[in-house]
């Protein structure tokens, strides 16, 4: 062998082929480091290392990691001299958002530089999949569609410059990669999306899916053909080794297609729910819904009928590669496998999370007399702030930080007012503990991400200082305000609103209203799923808080001073009415909404989103107001996005659906001690919201 380059080395086949090709000699991989996203050395081995692991193979062919690091290399640093590549490899699959044209025209260049005469396509996740899913895929996740590129078309343009040309097809790819490969396929999408659905509802109600069956929509009689990535590394190794084959297309796949019924019920019996496909759309209840929306089309590509299977037109005469049975049982162990790895990267993240306060740095400044602290963390990219809900602590947002920080320079700090400085510190204090901040550490712009009440002191701020704002983002908002429509404020907002100014006008009630807060919401899970049908049972659970956080959002109503305190902030925050100005808002804003919110309506953020002359919207199926908890990743990637171009950014139409869903909830409660009893009944739902 000599060496080779890999395009795509950061996708489930790319980086199972790398692991066996670094396993079988001792020559060298060359990639592209902008291709792999700009990814450091060290996270590409990372990826190498992770397939080498789950590749089944002889103890002698193990890899060491020192070994790895030195024999990848960024094409970057390539000498035409002492290249000695024999041959590209180009891994691409339907998921990938890259420009096809662009990267064939780059590598064949690359062929004409280093005189390389061998050139491999691997089109994994190709059959079985039709052209019209793969044209879908991009747009039903909220991406552009790159441009495709066909095999003739890369023959053709081989061809010309007399370069033999190899064409792989295979079906879908299975099997364990790296959480941070960049073109996962569609059946590895699919069980992320599955195993992300389940962790979310199981922290909302642990017992949902030992009650309900969770379905998806799919075409009957739908079926797959699935392929294992080590299975696909071993034949794309030896057929390229064998001069015969320089220029011939292959099929890679398994001997029997699967059933999708049958597949359900092993991946059910490895992720421990009770899983079904229907090709009934209406059957499904929200839960089923909210997981069809994460599938974002996957389940278009599963074949309606068996899928046809083509032959290879060469074959290859190597009893060591006959097709090994992928039965029932070695499905099955391969789905707990993936399973397994899912909860341990889950579980690891949620830990590295809940310890991101010991790997921020933490400051002081002292504005208007007193000392706020705040947090910094992240030491490249652009500042980002966070504007936290009044009244709340950080650990909200430690998911997300979590994520966040690794590609930018994150600040964030609990408002004051509720316990220190004592009143009035109400949305103009907010503003200027926000300037004081910028300006201690040298920030000339940043992006802000108001939660709640954020986006009013965000947009106040803007007002102060335009320049010092790149963009803005309004997650969850609220913005209520003295005189604004009822119909936009949610039931909690209301009943809130009577017994707060109540209790500014009457001070000695302070106890009686912190009691009254704290008053659990009693809710008995199992008669929850078992007494009501699987629609009012499912939107049920969807509307329910995380069971972490529900000691967290009792922080206003620790003690009877911070319930008074928190009483004059939000009255002061009502009194504000940022409307009439926020045409003058000239950056991008991203407004986010969740379709179960029970503290600020989708209504309200939709509302609020057509007064600014640059704002997107961005609603978010089957979450809550705590989606920024919830689904730190999903979050995390939209921001990524958003940041990277604010101007540019695109949001799909199946993300711009606005078909809202309005918290069910009691009446307003008249403000009067007469009906200190029926508040405390509303107000008591505040736990589980």
């Amino acid at each position: 062998m000599s060496n080779v380059i890999i395009q795509g080395i950061d996708s489930l086949p790319g980086s199972y082929f790398a692991a066996r090709y670094l396993q079988t000699c001792r020559d060298r991989i060359f990639y592209f480091a902008a291709a792999n996203h700009g990814a450091r050395e060290e996270a590409t081995a990372d990826v190498v290392m992770y397939a080498a692991r789950r590749i089944d193979g002889p103890a002698e062919t193990t890899l060491a990691r020192p070994d790895v690091e030195s024999r990848l290399r960024q094409i970057e640093d390539i000498d035409p001299a002492t290249a000695n590549v024999a041959a590209v490899w180009y891994f691409a699959g339907p998921t990938s958002t890259r420009d096809q044209n662009g990267t064939v025209e780059r590598l064949l260049s690359t062929c004409d530089r280093l005189g390389v005469k061998q050139f491999n396509f691997v089109q994994f996740d190709f059959i079985g999949i039709s052209d019209e899913s793969n044209r879908k895929r991009p747009a039903a996740s909220g991406l552009r569609p790159p441009a495709i590129i066909s095999a003739h078309e890369i023959r053709q343009r081989c061809k010309e410059r007399h370069i033999f040309c190899r064409v792989f097809q295979t079906s879908l790819v299975v099997g364990s990669g790296h959480p941070a490969l960049e073109q996962n396929g569609i059946f590895s999408q699919f069980v992320s999306a599955l195993h992300s659905l389940k962790s979310e509802i199981e922290e909302r109600s642990p017992q949902y899916f030992d009650f309900r069956t969770l379905r998806f929509y799919a075409p009957a009689n739908a079926a797959v053909n699935l392929v294992p990535a080590a299975r696909v590394a071993d034949l794309l190794l030896s057929i390229s080794g064998k001069e015969t084959a320089r220029d011939a297309s292959f099929s890679i796949t398994s001997h029997d297609n699967i059933d999708l019924s049958d597949l359900c019920e092993r991946l059910g019996v490895a992720y421990g729910l009770g899983l079904l496909f229907v090709d009934d759309f209406a059957s499904l209840n929200a839960i089923d819904r909210a997981f069809h929306e994460r599938l974002a089309g996957l389940t278009e590509c599963f074949a309606g009928e068996d899928v046809k299977l083509p032959n290879t037109q060469v074959s290859v005469d190597d009893s060591s590669l006959e097709d090994p049975a992928f039965d029932e049982d070695k499905q099955i162990e391969l789905f707990t496998l993936l399973r397994q790895d899912q909860h341990e990267f889950l579980a690891a993240r949620r830990t590295q999370a809940a310890e991101l306060l010991s790997r921020l740095s933490r400051k002081t400044v002292i504005v208007n007399g007193s000392d706020l602290n705040y947090y910094v963390g992240g030491s490249r990219g652009d500042a980002v702030v966070i504007l936290n809900a009044l009244g709340q602590g950080l650990e909200y947002w430690y998911r997300l930080l979590d994520n966040l920080i690794e590609s930018h320079r994150v600040i964030i700090w609990e408002p004051r007012g509720t316990t220190a400085p004592p009143p009035p510190f109400g949305l103009a204090e907010q503003v200027d503990d926000l300037d004081a901040v910028l300006q201690q550490e040298g920030i000339e712009n940043a992006h802000l991400i108001g939660w709640c009440t954020g986006p009013k002191v965000a947009i106040d701020f803007y007002l102060r200082r335009p320049t010092a704002v790149r963009s803005m983002v309004f997650l969850n908002g609220t913005f209520k305000c003295d005189g604004s429509p009822e119909e936009l404020n949610s039931p909690y907002e209301q009943n809130v609103e009577s017994l707060l100014r109540m209790l500014v006008k009457k001070p000695a009630m302070a106890t009686t209203v912190k009691k009254t807060f704290q008053a659990p919401a009693e809710t008995n899970e199992i008669e929850l799923l078992q007494g009501v049908d699987g629609e009012e049972a499912s939107v049920s659970v969807l509307s329910l808080m995380n069971t972490h956080l529900k000691a967290n959002v009792l922080a206003p109503f620790k003690t009877e001073q911070t319930t008074l305190n928190y009483a004059h902030q939000l009255i002061d925050f009502w009194s504000r009415d940022v409307r009439p100005r926020a045409s003058e808002v000239t950056v991008p804003v991203l407004v986010i909404a969740a379709e179960y919110d029970q503290v600020a309506t989708p209504a309200g953020s939709r509302a609020a989103c057509d007064l600014f002359p640059n704002a997107g919207y961005l609603y978010v199926r089957g979450a809550t107001h705590y989606c920024l908890y919830d689904r730190p990743e999903f979050l995390a990637g939209v921001l990524k996005g958003f940041f990277a171009d604010p101007g540019s950014f695109s949001i799909s139409q199946s993300a711009q659906s606005i078909g809202l869903t309005h918290a069910n909830g009691t009446a307003a409660v008249d403000a009067s001690l007469s009906d200190m009893d029926e508040s405390a009944t509303a107000i008591a739902s505040l736990s589980s919201l």
